[in-house]
């Protein structure tokens, strides 16, 4: 037999038997590694005490356990003189858009967001997400991008594509016909008006209801709507928007599973009709007496935007009218009434370096320094409908956890200055020793 031939039958010999053979059981994959962060003072929840030398557990991007005490585990972050809390939440920002309150033609800032070039626009985006993720907000909550590049940056961003925070946004802000983002508010002729459409403009319910499914399918992790301020222009005018078109808005979105945020445009008959259409948040001020009365019986939530408020007055972009004096005055009624009090800084019109004079404002309005940190923490998950996964430091939530080199309870300001941050188990800031 000559050796060409007896490799061959060896060969046909062993594909044979590999046939016939039973198949070998895949091996089961390491565990994923178990980073322990040893924490000097922990808030876990503002509302609960500090919890003094404890070891937190992240595993596959989850908390698996907090322990007493400082723990191994195979890799250790020394956080024994910080403060460790929540990774914090802001609940109303435009990562996407630019504005300068100081412009002699504000209305303008809008125009590159309809018409410019998207990519760019999506670079200097996830720039300016990115600088928040550093100042602690591991979640932002977006509520309007005329460039609609909002949903494609959020989903690179949560697939690890992009580096940036966790970013639930709602692209058009939903409102009637003749509102706010009517295309002729632009200042464009006649025949560019085309290129400033907003998607989330309809006129009666059947319509309103059309436009909320079209956008939740597009991508929308929040509906926006936007409350006209038709009577700035026209004194004496009711609300823009009937109650059915409101209805149908929220109505739609709820059963989408989408919470809705409703820009307040300083109309409290306005306000009521989103608030019994039972809008979850509200945003921006100031607010009623009676509004907050209907805040609290439909349980919605209150972001102030009390820095937004205090530049817009001081510019004089809002014209003469001081917004700010009534804005605090309305947190504090809120907060005595009872309405959950949520933080949202409002960039571009606040500067992305400024956003932690926010925590102060609240605290400025009545707010204790832990009522303050559950603005941006267990008040803002809730308000999210993310309370499993977020707001608190928690065995079986998400890995959102930011560190201070002094107690922020004792000092709010230092809330401006994280030294550690860390977004679903990956730390993306890190002043502290790591060994």
């Amino acid at each position: 037999m000559s050796r060409s031939t007896l490799v061959t039958l060896l060969s046909l010999f062993l594909s044979a038997n590999a046939a016939n053979a039973e198949p070998t059981a895949p091996a089961t994959p390491p565990p994923a590694p178990i980073t322990v962060l040893h924490v000097g003072h922990l808030i876990a929840d503002p509302a609960q005490p500090v919890r003094e030398r404890q070891s937190v557990l992240v595993q596959s991007g989850k908390i698996t356990a907090i322990k007493d005490g400082y723990v191994a585990g195979d890799s250790v972050v020394d956080l024994k003189q910080a403060w460790v809390v929540p990774g914090l939440i802001d609940m109303h920002t435009h990562v996407t858009m630019e504005m300068d309150l100081h412009s002699k033609n504000p209305t303008g800032d809008f125009m590159p967001g309809f018409i410019g070039r998207p990519v760019p626009r999506a670079f200097a985006s996830a720039a300016r997400a990115q600088a928040l993720q550093q100042k602690g907000f591991t979640t932002l909550r977006n509520l309007g991008d005329p460039a609609s590049i909002t949903y494609d940056l959020a989903q690179a961003m949560a697939a690890g594509q992009v580096p940036g925070p966790r970013l639930i946004g709602s692209e058009p802000q939903f409102e009637t016909a003749g509102g706010d983002y009517a295309p002729f508010n632009f200042g464009g002729r006649a025949d560019v008006e085309p290129l400033f459409k907003n998607r989330g403009t309809c006129a009666g319910a059947t319509d309103c209801e059309r436009a909320v499914r079209d956008e939740i399918r597009r991508g929308a992790g929040v509906i926006k709507m936007r409350l006209s301020a038709m009577h700035l222009l026209v004194p004496g005018s009711g609300p823009t928007e009937t109650a059915a078109e409101l209805n149908a808005i929220v109505s739609t979105a709820h059963r989408l599973n989408r919470k809705v945020a409703t820009h307040s445009s300083g109309l409290s008959g306005a306000n009521l009709l989103a608030i019994e259409a039972g809008t979850d948040t509200l945003e921006h001020g100031p607010i009623s007496d009676a509004d907050i009365a209907a805040m609290v019986a439909h349980h919605t939530a209150y972001t102030p935007t009390l820095l937004a408020a205090k530049l817009a007055s001081e510019s004089g972009a809002m014209g003469p009218m001081d917004f700010f004096k009534p804005a605090v005055d309305s947190v504090r009624n809120a907060h005595a009434a009872g309405v959950p009090l949520l933080f949202g800084s409002d960039v571009p019109v606040v500067p992305f370096d400024g956003t932690a004079q926010e925590f102060l404002l609240l605290a400025s309005a009545g707010l204790t320094p832990a009522e303050v940190l559950a603005t941006a923490t267990t008040n803002a998950a809730k308000a999210l409908g993310m309370e499993a996964q977020l707001g608190t430091v928690a065995v079986g939530k998400l890995a959102d956890m930011v560190a201070f080199g002094t107690n922020p309870l004792s000092d709010l300001k230092v809330l401006a200055s994280p030294v550690f941050v860390m977004q679903d188990g990956k730390v993306v800031r890190n002043d502290a020793v790591k060994h």
